[in-house]
């Protein structure tokens, strides 16, 4: 096994050179059969190397001398996956268990990052010693201090959380991914030193377990949640919450969001469905916003659409969603929220005719955007009306769109439609300082080739303005 590109530079003091040297007398018998030149580096060195292995791998490195014998308990990082450490061969559940439980029994080794995924071990049989292990794992890595912990557990009904999960105080970063998991989740308030918490397919019916983080856990500065079931969802006195992120989740039919007292909040992504109800209350420091919202099933009240959108009203760099950029092009006094901040725009428009014309009435919000990225996806179902000439001229009219700071520009998958046409020379004619125009076109051979000749006889409010196509978005 060659291991020569796996040891750290300069790690601890050693390379490979001087302690192949040492071990081989300067370098001298490497013909004559000198020793191991690993012999001399300390455990902590060789646990660095195997953490830098797949499991499986790390721990078939103890077959290669002794001294390499168990040097995976002294790994700072461990990946525990059993589907990837034995895909074909379901059966190893025990060996796998036996291996787990080798590498986590050093305490005098420090456990840095650790993770855990237990698809295909809970199985008929195997489920209630797998639950077992699980909780001896946890308070393993709990005495070797594990500041950085993902745990993937499967659906099962033995597969729960164990008590021994809130023993590991160290922790800084917490990854739970729980596939419908039905049981509430235990009080993290032990973990007063968690700066990162990553919640995914997750029932979360109240906010009371929030309540109880933020009050016990001060440093928690990330917080992610993809894929839970929400009913109530109450973010207040999260002094440090710098960033949150709410991605496909699912709400019930009276779901909340509220958001009160969260003065370092910069960064917001809110993806997929949204909540029936939105509470925002002084959120106004946030420099990022992603709302790439799905449209919702049935017609929201004004006053819901009017709380979320004046999330956006100071950021710096905002991407929008179809369904948001087209409650930008609304006439009600509600929609026409300031954007002067803005300084980076992404936007993901549907190929038809109403759907690219409405990014007029938000660049003319947008006066102050510096780059701007626009990609376009198809609307399933929906046909397009490249005759509807009143429709689109009547929108794309509406405002007045002088970008004068834009610099740089990216579309991708812009097409030969009029509506695609037009949007190109709108940015051209209104970008004063413009310099590069990246293009990705959504046609091939002849039709991209006819495509870039119309582009190219477009005038350009700025000489220095450089068009380039590209065949990759």
């Amino acid at each position: 096994m060659r291991t020569k590109h796996l040891i750290p530079h300069q790690t601890e003091g050693y390379t490979y050179a001087n302690a192949y040297g040492t071990a081989g007398g300067g370098g001298g018998n490497r013909g004559g059969g000198g020793g191991d030149p690993f012999e001399r580096f300390p455990e902590a060195v060789l646990g660095r190397i195997v953490s830098k292995l797949p499991f499986k791998s790390a721990v078939a490195v103890s077959a290669i001398s002794r001294r390499w014998r168990g040097v995976v308990a002294a790994a700072p990082v461990l990946d525990l996956d059993f589907s990837a450490a034995f895909p074909s061969a379901p059966r190893r559940r025990a060996a796998f268990a036996a291996a787990a439980t080798a590498a986590l029994a050093r305490p005098q080794h420090p456990l840095r990052r650790l993770r855990i995924a237990l698809d295909g071990l809970f199985d008929q049989a195997f489920a209630a010693s797998a639950a077992d292990h699980l909780v001896s794992w946890l308070a393993a890595a709990a005495a070797r201090g594990v500041e950085q912990l993902e745990l993937h557990l499967p659906r099962s009904r033995l597969a729960v959380l164990p008590p021994s999960l809130t023993a590991c105080t160290n922790l800084t970063s917490l990854t739970l991914r729980l596939d419908r998991y039905v049981h509430p989740l235990p009080s993290l308030c032990s973990l007063t030193r968690l700066s990162r918490l990553h919640l995914a397919s997750i029932r979360l019916a109240g906010d009371n377990f929030f309540a109880d983080l933020f009050s016990h856990c001060k440093q928690l500065r990330f917080l992610i949640l993809e894929q839970c079931r929400i009913g109530a969802l109450c973010l207040a006195g999260a002094t440090q919450l710098c960033s949150l992120a709410i991605t496909n989740c699912s709400w019930t039919h009276q779901s909340s969001v509220a958001f009160s007292d969260l003065p370092a909040l910069r960064i917001l992504h809110y993806s997929g469905s949204m909540a029936n109800r939105h509470i925002i209350d002084d959120v106004d420091s946030l420099n990022e916003v992603v709302l790439a919202i799905e449209k919702p099933q049935l017609k929201l009240q004004e006053p819901i659409l009017r709380e979320l959108l004046t999330l956006v009203g100071n950021v710096q760099s905002l991407v929008l969603s179809p369904w948001c950029i087209e409650q930008f092009a609304h006439p009600e006094e509600w929609s026409k929220v300031r954007l002067n901040k803005v300084r980076k725009l992404a936007c993901i428009i549907e190929r038809r005719e109403e759907g690219a014309s409405s990014i007029a009435p938000l660049l003319a919000n947008c006066q102050n955007v510096e780059e701007l990225s626009l990609s376009v996806v198809p609307s399933q179902g929906k046909r397009r009306r490249c005759s509807d000439e009143g429709l689109y001229h009547g929108v794309m009219g509406c405002r007045e769109v002088v970008l004068k700071r834009l610099r740089i520009a990216r579309m991708v998958y812009i097409d030969e439609s009029k509506s695609g046409l037009e949007l190109v020379k709108l940015l051209l004619k209104n970008a004063p300082m413009l310099e590069i125009m990246t293009i990705v076109p959504s046609m091939d051979g002849l039709e991209q080739a006819k495509f870039r000749r119309k582009v190219l006889k477009f005038r350009k409010a700025s000489q220095d303005a450089d068009i380039q196509f590209s065949a990759t978005g």
